[in-house]
C-alpha cells in the first residue's frame, strides 16, 4: 500500500505546472484515483505536508458529490476554496489552484 500510495504522489506531482504570469497551478489528474484524492495529493504536494496534514477535504465539500459531478459531466465548473487555494475544477477533470496568499513555490517538490 505504501508503494502504490508513494507512486500515486509521484504521478501527481509531475503533472503539477506553475504558471508565474497567472500566479496559479494546474494539473490533470491521472490513474483511477477520485477527484478528490488527487486534488489533496496535489495540494500536499505544493506544500510539502503530507496529505494527513490537510484538513479534512469532507468538511468543505463532499468527496462523493465532487466525483459524482464530474463523473459525467460534458460543461461542468466548480470553484471553491480549500486549505489555501482557491480551486476551480473543470469537466476535463483539470484543476487549476490559487494561493490565497497570493505566493508562489520556490520549487514544487
Amino acid at each position: 500500500m505504501t508503494t502504490m500510495m508513494a507512486r500515486t504522489e509521484a504521478r501527481i506531482q509531475s503533472s503539477i505546472e506553475y504558471d508565474s504570469d497567472a500566479g496559479t497551478y494546474r494539473t490533470t489528474p491521472t490513474g483511477d484515483e477520485p477527484l478528490g484524492t488527487s486534488l489533496v495529493l496535489c495540494i500536499a504536494s505544493i506544500k510539502n505536508t503530507l496529505p494527513t496534514q490537510l484538513p479534512p477535504l469532507a468538511r468543505t465539500i463532499d468527496p462523493d458529490a465532487l466525483d459524482a459531478i464530474f463523473a459525467d459531466a460534458q460543461n461542468a465548473r466548480l470553484s471553491f476554496s480549500y486549505a489555501g487555494f482557491d480551486i476551480t475544477i473543470d469537466s476535463n477533470d483539470s484543476i487549476e489552484l490559487r494561493p490565497l496568499d497570493g505566493h508562489g513555490p520556490a520549487e514544487l517538490n
